[in-house]
């Protein structure tokens, strides 16, 4: 009895030895700031909430106390100077606005959601020209090369 209690021990003790050896606390690459939103417009009046992303492409969250609207205006005026170009403006049915902009190349997201008498706003950006899933996948989706064809009979 005794010498299956000490087995046991040691084969547990073994199995969090291994378990500890996995590396389970080591973190996904992320991409920085600089990489993917070097002219970082900050919002206006911003708290930092969160930040999330993946080796090329980055979230950061902000709550603002200036207004939807006003948060909009600072930003579209922000993409229409210093090399910015404000390529789509849009406003979603649950009046989420979202803005996509570029500046050398640079791809920007800015998503501003009213909460209450404040704003959410969400910033992305993503490296140039980094082959991301949707990349892959939008490219796969313009490659006809495996397309079926008929046969000429």
């Amino acid at each position: 009895m005794r010498q299956t209690r000490s087995l046991w021990t040691l084969g547990l003790f073994a199995c969090l030895l291994a378990l500890g050896a996995c590396g389970g606390d080591e973190q996904p690459k992320q991409a920085s700031v600089n990489q993917t939103m070097p002219n970082l417009p900050l919002p206006p009046n911003a708290e930092f909430l969160s930040r999330s992303g993946s080796a090329d492409a980055l979230q950061l969250v902000f709550q603002s106390a200036a207004t939807p609207d006003f948060v909009a205006g600072y930003y579209r005026n922000i993409f229409s100077t210093g090399g910015w170009s404000l390529v789509s403006d849009l406003r979603q049915p649950d009046s989420t606005l979202v803005l996509y902009a570029e500046q050398s190349g640079h791809p920007m997201w800015v998503r501003i959601k009213p909460t209450g008498q404040t704003s959410r706003i969400e910033l992305m950006g993503a490296i140039p020209g980094a082959d991301s899933a949707y990349a892959r996948a939008a490219k796969a989706a313009r490659d006809t090369t495996n397309t079926m064809r008929p046969i000429n009979r």
